[in-house]
């Protein structure tokens, strides 16, 4: 195996060893994978007693895509909502079919959200 090429200027120049057992190798290469870090950088934030924030989750992530595509959908329905109002205003009232079908989308997009928000 050849050796690494050595790094210009390196600014942390000096390696520290620490023996640990298996498990506690597990569990800092788990916690360092946890919060997107290298297990050197995570080693040292620690060691220094600074403040380590937690990387979002795919699971937090995914719900944020969700509640964003729900708020858009949600966007949509109003945008039809006020339109119909805005007729019926004008005393050109909207045909009932017209009505429920944004009652509808917009029963629809309140229980999607509902359901995002139980599943968190």
């Amino acid at each position: 195996m050849a050796r690494p090429k050595k790094i210009e200027k390196q600014p942390r120049p000096i390696r520290l060893y620490a023996y640990v057992s298996e498990e506690e190798r597990v569990r800092i290469m788990e916690a360092a994978d946890l919060v997107d870090m290298k297990v050197s950088v995570y080693l040292r934030m620690v060691a220094l007693s600074q403040q380590i924030r937690p990387a979002k989750s795919r699971q937090a992530q995914e719900l944020v895509q969700t509640l964003s595509r729900l708020g858009a959908d949600l966007n949509r329905v109003g945008n039809n909502v006020n339109q119909l109002a805005h007729a019926a205003n004008r005393e050109k009232f909207p045909k009932e079919h017209e009505l429920l079908e944004a009652k509808a989308a917009l029963e629809g997009v309140l229980d999607q959200i509902t359901d995002t928000i139980k599943d968190i």
